[in-house]
């Protein structure tokens, strides 16, 4: 080979190989990075694999926070195996993707979800459309039960001394007279009555305690829930269980009677000494402990008897934070049939009750019947009925029955069984005006229309945004309306399945059931304050320096209060308290027992105040425990226990976070010093758009949340999806920045902004 070839070829290959050289170090494209190192474990388009990562990836960590967490851990085992402008090119890719919210929008499809009621709307529902046929009153100002005290041991008009409201039952009367000047000490009666507000669906204990005979109705006035008229052997407590619904008002009626039992001649029963009486009525709510009924659910006006539906129903979807209708499984559609056969049975057995006055056993009143039944059908689908649909859901029924109580059964259990009773969002282009009524009905009241909607709608007066609106200030003040508000603000809170408070009995000993129920009642009375004052103002929830404390609590949490003081508002420092989020319910929720947990508290506020995703952790961790590392502060032990890479991805933001709560301690008082040591509560927060927030204290942060865009964007976005079930970006793209300017706008009326959100999706098309 001559010089010269061998030279060309020499030079060909230094060219190509220097080429090469160039080519292998110039970045790939994230999209080629993706597919050789992330596809297999996270889909080619994000959406998940099963039995490797199966959640989608999406969330909305800021660009930059994101390739700093695939800088750190990608991929799993080898993250060497991308870094530099490789590490930045394919965290792009991912993020304008598939991963950041506007992507999400624009892979997602922007439309109203067909879906049925939920189990909560359709329980609700149920009880509201047999309800709807007795008499409805609005929920009285007064509070408290009518009381009425008779000088015998008869309750009889004749023997009546005293009338008066009792805000609660809890006397002691001893040997004593209610009234020395009008009932004598040795044997007297007494009668309450008025009406009983659920605060929360679910199983109730009611508990009467006395050493006296009596009875104890609650919504059957014919039937007691507790029956001790003829006291026998020593008790003096009595329970009985009782399902009741959110919002709904229930008939209460407890009759007491005093008297020196086993004396019939009155002259010997002045000659014997006085027995000793007492009266107390209690419950224990769902997920609470027993206390006295407070006043604020007592009323002194007794209401009709309600249907309470006990068929149990499999929990609806929550995945995406929220309830929604969105599937079918058996056994949804069992229930919904034991449902309507349970509604059919208690509608065939009490139809005199609210129909006029209906005798099933007379052949003669079916003319009567099928009214009944147009209204019971029209109510269900809050609409008219078209001859046809009158035909198929009455005549045929009650014409083909061999009796009018197995047709009247037909009439409400093919009724509850139709579609149109059990989906209210049909996806239609153009929502009618009947679609519109049950459009604002469930958004509030998480149940059907009453018949003002439905009038309304007949009428064409759902048509325009004042006109919504109208009804929704009308609807507003119901109580059912306030429980749908309450229970959103406790899973807001993250307290609506409530919390395991258990707390160690030597570092706590005067922490108990009792203080974990009145910090619960302090919590809700707070809200209800807030939320229904004449601002409604959501900045109050972070800025408040106030609570709400009765005597026990006030002795635990260092307020001089007396010892049996009810609940007052008490103002406190405000460099301890920040509003809600530094209320001791929350932090001891958000606590170990023994120790404050700055992890619990950090992810709370990242995910429910900032709406920040958040990943579970790869594999379960236990904490560090205490006693291991005894000369480590909180705050040193949890920094030890995530220093590692795969945590800091999480914990490089929920740790400065949950710092920042660190003055207090396991039960959410506030301390100044651990272990002899001054407390460091300084923590900070990177924003979304890249600025880096450092803050002192709670109070510093509670200040920061509540001027942040982020704070109000999620808080819009949670209300919405709480009390419209669907998407908000089925509304349209610019819905929720739409809904978050007037928020601002209406200097954050958080009552408003309820009102906003169901005027704009009760106008709104179908698709």
């Amino acid at each position: 080979m001559s010089v010269v070839i061998l030279g060309r070829l020499l030079s060909i290959t230094l060219v190509f190989g220097c080429a090469s050289t160039v080519l292998a170090a110039a970045p790939r494209s994230g999209e080629v990075i993706y597919k050789a190192h992330c596809a297999s474990c996270h889909g080619d388009r994000g959406q998940g694999v099963k039995d490797q990562f199966a959640q989608p990836l999406v969330g909305d960590r800021s660009l930059m926070e994101l390739t700093d967490l695939i800088e750190k851990t990608m991929p799993e085992g080898e993250p060497e195996a991308i870094d530099g402008a490789e590490t930045e090119n394919v965290a792009r890719f991912v993020f304008d993707s598939f991963y950041s919210p506007i992507a999400q929008a624009r892979n997602q499809s922007a439309r109203i979800e067909l879906s049925r009621i939920t189990v909560r709307q359709y329980q609700n529902s149920v009880a509201d459309l047999i309800g709807s046929f007795r008499l409805a009153t609005t929920w009285p100002t007064a509070q408290g039960l009518k009381g009425e005290y008779y000088k015998t041991r008869r309750v009889r008009g004749n023997d009546r001394a005293i009338e008066r409201i009792d805000p609660v039952i809890n006397f002691n009367f001893e040997d004593k007279s209610p009234d020395p000047d009008k009932i004598g000490p040795h044997e007297f009666s007494i009668r309450w009555e008025g009406s009983l507000l659920a605060p929360e669906t679910g199983v109730y204990e009611i508990i009467v305690k006395t050493e006296h005979a009596m009875q104890l109705w609650v919504n059957d006035v014919r039937e007691p829930l507790i029956d001790a008229k003829v006291k026998s052997g020593k008790d003096n407590e009595y329970r009985a269980s009782i399902r009741l619904y959110s919002g709904r008002i229930y008939p209460i009626k407890l009759e007491f009677i005093k008297a020196n039992q086993g004396v019939d001649d009155s002259k010997k029963a002045k000659e014997r000494p006085p027995a000793k009486a007492m009266i107390v009525l209690e419950w224990q709510p769902p997920q609470r402990e027993q206390e006295v009924i407070p006043a604020r659910n007592l009323s002194p006006k007794m209401f009709a008897t309600q249907f309470i539906p006990q068929t149990p129903f499999p929990p609806d979807d929550r995945s995406i934070g929220y309830e929604r209708g969105t599937s079918i499984n058996k056994a949804w559609d069992q229930a919904t049939t034991d449902g309507a056969l349970e509604a059919a049975a208690y509608v065939a057995k009490y139809v005199k009750d609210f129909s006029g006055g209906i005798d099933l056993s007379k052949p003669e009143q079916k003319p009567k019947l099928r009214e009944f039944c147009k209204k019971f059908v029209e109510r269900a689908f809050h609409r008219p009925l078209t001859d046809e649909q009158a035909k198929l859901y009455i005549d045929q029924q009650l014409d083909e029955a061999p009796d009018l109580t197995l047709g009247l059964k037909r009439v409400v259990l093919l009724t509850l069984k139709s579609p149109r009773f059990l989906y209210h969002e049909v996806g239609s282009a153009e929502p009618d005006q009947y679609d519109r009524a049950a459009r604002l009905s469930y958004a509030l009241w998480d149940s059907l229309p009453d018949d003002t909607l439905v009038k309304e709608a007949a009428a064409g007066k759902l048509s325009t945004p004042e006109q919504v609106r109208t009804q929704v200030q009308r609807m507003m003040p119901d109580p059912r309306t306030h429980a749908k508000l309450r229970a959103f603000f406790l899973q807001w809170l993250r307290v609506d399945q409530a919390p395991d408070l258990s707390k160690d009995e030597k570092l706590f000993p005067e922490f108990d059931e009792v203080i974990a129920t009145d910090l619960r009642a302090s919590l809700e009375l707070s809200l209800e304050e807030i939320v229904w004052s004449d601002d409604s103002d959501f900045r109050r929830l972070l800025s408040e320096d106030s609570l709400y404390l009765n005597g026990r609590l006030a002795k635990l949490y260092g307020v001089e209060m007396p010892p049996e003081a009810g609940f007052e508002k008490v103002a406190l420092d405000p460099l301890q308290r920040a509003g809600l989020i530094s209320h001791p319910y929350l932090l001891a929720g958000f606590a170990y027992t023994a120790t404050s947990s700055p992890i619990h508290r950090g992810v709370f506020i990242s995910r429910s105040l900032l709406g920040r995703t958040l990943r579970p952790p790869p594999e379960a961790v236990s904490p560090l425990a205490p006693d291991l590392h005894a000369s480590l502060t909180t705050r040193e032990r949890i920094q030890l226990q995530t220093k590692a890479d795969a945590c800091m991805g999480c914990h490089k933001m929920i740790n400065p976070l949950g710092f920042t709560f660190e003055n207090f301690d396991a039960i959410g008082r506030f301390r100044a010093e651990e272990k002899g040591r001054a407390i460091d509560a300084s923590g900070g927060y990177l924003t979304r758009s890249g600025e880096q927030k450092q803050f002192k204290n709670a109070r510093d942060l509670a200040t920061f949340l509540a001027a942040s865009d982020e704070t109000h964007a999620a808080f819009v976005e949670q209300l919405f999806h709480y009390f419209v079930k669907q998407q908000w970006r089925a509304y349209g793209p610019a819905t929720r920045s739409d809904l978050q300017k007037k928020f601002v706008q209406d200097n954050f009326n958080i009552r408003n902004l309820v009102t906003e959100i169901v005027v704009q999706t009760t106008l709104r098309p179908g698709k």
